[in-house]
């Protein structure tokens, strides 16, 4: 069940995001998008999620056309944590989570259903909080809630755009030690548009850079991570050391001088 984007564009009026993007998940693997911001990870972690069209390229998961997938037969295959927390109504989180659940069941949920309902609330440290409603949460709490909704989803293939920007630590790491957890338990596929360098590089298999719009590195953190290459696309100095087989990145902070 291995993931293959080809040759992906996409442009908004007036400003080309992605240029001909070409790359391969294999199942199993949980995979970084990385990159500066407007540099297009969250634009094709949307076109993966059917809510951006592209212009020209193909995905297929699985071998099936992804793209061409029903709405329905989609969200069977994908699972999506967008940016934003919010729900479209003022739903408890036990009803929140089990949104997930709308594209298995017909008129209503059965126990299975509920099952992976309680599983997802349980996995992500919400069952105190399972009668509040969304909008009583903290930002970071309705975030676990939108992360438990994708686990009850039960799809093959997990998209987060950002997932961990409105957590605190502790929820940061164990929402990626969950989400590696699950692709390793479960065999599913999941990529992950991130910011941290060091939590890609330890929560991670497979780290892909963008730059411009383009692929400019792809393969394990201690490959994909080079100093000169994270000092070009970002802009600024860095160190890249192997620490318990896992790649660090670090700053280079060199002291400013401001003329008041």
């Amino acid at each position: 069940m291995s993931l293959e984007i080809t040759d992906i564009e996409f442009s908004y009026p007036g400003h080309t995001v992605l240029k001909g993007v070409s790359l391969e998940v294999q199942q199993g693997s949980f995979c970084a998008l990385l990159g500066p911001n407007g540099s297009g990870k969250s634009t094709l972690t949307k076109i993966l999620a059917g809510v951006n069209r592209p212009s020209a390229g193909r995905v297929r998961f699985d071998g099936v056309d992804l793209l061409s997938l029903r709405r329905r037969e989609h969200a069977r295959t994908v699972g999506y944590v967008p940016q934003s927390a919010e729900a479209p109504f003022d739903l408890t989180v036990r009803e929140a989570v089990l949104l997930g659940r709308t594209p298995h069941y017909g008129l209503r949920p059965g126990r299975k259903d509920w099952q992976k309902v309680d599983d997802a609330i349980e996995l992500l440290g919400l069952t105190e909080l399972e009668s509040r409603r969304l909008s009583e949460l903290s930002g970071g709490q309705a975030q676990r809630a939108i992360v438990a909704r994708a686990i009850a989803q039960d799809t093959r293939l997990l998209l987060l755009d950002e997932p961990t920007s409105a957590l605190d630590l502790r929820y940061q790491v164990e929402t990626l030690q969950l989400v590696r957890w699950i692709t390793r338990q479960r065999g599913i596929t999941a990529l992950i548009a991130i910011h941290d360098l060091n939590h890609a590089g330890r929560f991670c298999d497979q780290t892909v850079l963008l730059n411009g719009g383009r692929i400019v590195a792809s393969g394990s953190p201690l490959e994909a991570f080079e100093a000169e290459l994270l000092r070009e696309v970002y802009g600024l100095d860095v160190t890249v050391e192997e620490r318990d087989g896992y790649a660090e990145v670090r700053p280079v902070v060199h002291e400013l001088e401001y003329q008041i």
